[in-house]
């Protein structure tokens, strides 16, 4: 029973996590009219993690991840707290405000995703850990893809004020569901958090597949960046659709994701681990680039449903991989390095999509990072042949 409520918890604060993202993306085309505004706010989202994330490693190897969890989702109730006082403001205290707002979402990330990601183990034999580590993956997915059509459709009938109550509630009823979830962890020595880091650095430098893993994370991650800063502008300027349409158009995504962890469950004996990954990926690169240039309504829809379907078995193969190939002794560590890949890439590809945007067209940006997606996938295959050589992951 412990598992299903640890994964209902992630969810609830993935999905308030998400909804802060999304709250400080569309306030600020909201308030400023402007993609800049918006990627920067993005990247502030996920910026802090490329820091913070690594002492969050060692902290979820040395500490419960369980009380980290705790501890870090205050940093979300902050950055709410800072968007709901701007909304009164002038527009240059607006700015300073939404922009702590985001830094302050970015701290949480640093934290609450590696902790959740490092506790999974504790709550999951070991047999079921791929499982297990699949099943918190579509948790994080649903958060991200539900996020816009659950934050759109409050605050049609309730406003942003309504938006703000709700993603406090989501946050409060996640730690309260954490708190009988006590884990037997034995605290580790206090050693020098930068040895860790270099010891753990130096162990993924010499495994070719959470190094391979790692890298495909990367490129896979590419994708989330222009899709939550411009998808909402597709929806709104090329597909002309009304505020809940384009609330449930971004939703999509979240049940396509679903489909792909369900996906990858039922398909991971039957097909080859690793070309899977890196097509999957190049497919899901394909359907965002040419998003913005389809204005029928079913094709739009089409397309993005496939290219989610596909990010979704490649992030859950990524995962259980990573999972599958981590020692315990280096698991919170590495799953923290895949947190800042997850979370420090979409931040940047969000800023620069955004920039893309501004000086060009958000067509365009979205067919440069389609572009640089695919060609980072014909590179992969190419190079990693250790991927390319895992066909199953439990015979390997």
């Amino acid at each position: 029973m412990k598992f299903p409520l640890f994964l209902l918890s992630c969810l609830m604060a993935f999905l308030a996590g998400h909804m802060v993202n999304y709250s400080i993306i569309f306030l600020s085309l909201e308030w400023f009219d402007s993609h800049s505004i918006a990627g920067i706010g993005y990247a502030l989202c996920f910026a802090p993690p490329v820091i913070l994330g690594w002492f969050a490693g060692v902290y979820c190897d040395r500490y419960s991840p369980r009380n980290v969890i705790l501890v870090a989702q205050n940093s979300y109730f902050v950055s709410l707290f800072l968007l709901y006082l701007a909304f009164d403001q002038s527009t240059d205290t607006q700015l300073i405000l939404l922009l702590s707002a985001a830094f302050f979402s970015g701290i949480g990330w640093s934290f609450v995703a590696p902790a959740r990601f490092a506790a999974v183990v504790f709550y999951v034999k070991p047999e079921k850990l791929m499982l297990g580590s699949i099943g918190l993956n579509l948790m994080v997915m649903t958060g991200f893809g539900l996020a816009p059509m659950l934050l759109k459709l409050v605050n049609v009938d309730f406003g942003w004020q309504g938006v703000m109550f709700t993603t406090v509630g989501l946050l409060f009823v996640s730690s309260l569901l954490l708190l009988p979830l006590k884990i037997k962890f034995k605290s580790k020595p206090a050693d020098k958090t930068l040895a860790e880091i270099v010891e753990s650095l130096k162990f993924i430098k010499g495994s070719p597949e959470v190094k391979q893993l790692l890298s495909l994370a990367a490129i896979a991650y590419l994708l989330m960046g222009p899709m939550q800063v411009l998808l909402p502008t597709v929806a709104e300027q090329t597909l002309q659709l009304s505020q809940t349409g384009q609330g449930n158009y971004l939703s999509l995504v979240a049940f396509s994701l679903i489909i792909g962890g369900l996906l990858t469950m039922a398909i991971k004996k039957k097909v080859h681990f690793g070309w899977l990954c890196i097509i999957s990926i190049a497919l899901a690169g394909a359907g965002i680039a040419s998003l913005g240039v389809i204005e029928q309504l079913s094709t739009s829809v089409t397309l993005l449903i496939i290219a989610s379907v596909c990010g979704g078995i490649a992030i859950s193969l990524i995962v259980a991989g990573l999972q599958y190939f981590s020692p315990t002794q280096y698991r919170g560590r590495i799953m923290s390095v895949y947190t800042i890949i997850g979370q420090f890439i979409p931040a940047m590809s969000g800023l620069g999509a955004g920039i893309f945007a501004g000086l060009f067209s958000y067509q365009t940006a979205l067919l440069l990072f389609g572009g640089l997606i695919i060609f980072s996938l014909l590179l992969a295959s190419w190079r990693f042949k250790t991927i390319r050589a895992i066909s199953q992951l439990e015979s390997h």
